[in-house]
């Protein structure tokens, strides 16, 4: 029978036995949080428990963090909430942007809000030097500028981006979902106003996210019917899955070190050993431990994909959410590659319950 090895982390990862036992504890608690009598109250209790604990691991106060279905939701929250209480003022996003953020940005340039894309260079990183000639021109409310880029793995320069935007006056909003849980994120650190992730790249489950933003942050509810999370996103939470969030998140900044010092030599391994061919994606750009970018000259990363799973690796091109369509990537076209190169994109990804058996499988199956 044929082993089957899982480097896909960075699209979904397996759910850690943390965040099980804490979801299933959840489900015994069937209350309403809004409700006011006992059986609600309980349930109340364990939403603010697992709010309390997830802003102690980030270090910000419990009642800047807003739940969410996960990081669609929170991105499309936070730069939707954000434009519109700033009319008549300019969006910029990078181009490097998970679809989530570009999608809901040109939702909005539909609208009439004013949208412009931040280029990036040939090492995977926005161009900083248009960033600061742009804010000078003024009208800017907000910068959307994720931390770690989800097909290469590079970290964008996100802190040197907030301190441009705020001596502009503008916002600066991080989509973090490839970064936390596996590195150490502070948002108050980056000068992050508001940050966005999900816990299903960590360990936890699918359905829980979160937006952490600071409290003088002017935003509009996006989702309304309710007066949940402080007015800010309406709905009942979804408690088994916000309990399995915060269980998944302490169990991976617990075990960072080790599980970094892993990854890092899953990285290093995978590198040393690339078949003659095979590319790695922006080599000297700085990266999260657990995400790399191959490119196969002469093969659309497509056909690979499909080809290592026959193999029994599973691999991606990139966004899990843009699966299904045949297209180059807009990561890598951003970074000055052509369409034919760009197509041929390759990402391998591993995590918390990776093992350097599966990277030797997928060199040997590459």
């Amino acid at each position: 029978m044929m082993r089957r090895v899982y480097l896909d982390y960075a699209a979904t990862t397996p759910l850690r036995l943390q965040a099980k036992e804490a979801m299933l504890a959840a489900l015994e608690h069937f209350g309403n949080p809004s409700s006011v009598h006992q059986y609600g109250q309980a349930a109340r209790g364990l939403l603010d428990g697992a709010r309390r604990q997830l802003a102690d691991l980030l270090a910000v106060r419990a009642e800047r963090v807003v739940f969410t279905s996960g990081g669609t939701e929170a991105n499309n929250l936070a730069l939707r909430g954000v434009m519109a209480k700033a009319p008549g003022q300019t969006l910029l996003v990078s181009a490097l942007e998970h679809d989530c953020v570009r999608q809901t940005a040109a939702a909005l340039a539909q609208s009439g809000v004013r949208v412009e894309e931040i280029p990036a260079t040939a090492a995977g990183v926005i161009d900083l030097a248009w960033l600061t000639e742009r804010l000078q021109r003024g009208d800017v409310a907000l910068v959307s500028l994720m931390h770690a880029n989800n097909e290469t793995g590079v970290l964008q320069p996100v802190a040197e981006a907030a301190a441009l935007a705020h001596a502009k006056g503008a916002l600066l909003h991080t989509d973090a979902v490839q970064t936390v849980g596996h590195c150490v994120v502070e948002p108050d650190a980056l000068g992050a106003d508001l940050l966005t992730f999900t816990a299903h790249k960590f360990g936890g489950p699918k359905g829980a996210g979160a937006l952490i933003l600071k409290p003088e942050v002017a935003m509009l509810a996006t989702q309304t019917g309710g007066a949940q999370e402080r007015n800010r996103r309406g709905g009942t939470e979804n408690l088994a899955s916000v309990a399995g969030l915060a269980a998944a998140l302490a169990a991976a900044l617990e075990h960072l070190t080790r599980e970094t010092e892993a990854a890092l030599a899953l990285a290093a391994y995978l590198e040393r050993n690339l078949p003659a061919g095979v590319a790695l994606v922006a080599p000297n750009s700085p990266k999260v431990p657990h995400v790399r970018q191959l490119r196969t000259p002469g093969r659309k990363g497509e056909d690979m994909v499909l080809k290592l799973d026959m193999a029994g690796v599973a691999t991606s091109q990139g966004s899990a959410c843009s699966s299904g369509r045949v297209q180059a990537s807009h990561v890598l076209q951003a970074m000055g590659f052509d369409l034919t190169a760009a197509a041929e994109g390759l990402r391998l990804s591993w995590g918390w319950n990776s093992q350097p058996t599966d990277l030797a499988a997928a060199l040997a199956a590459l």
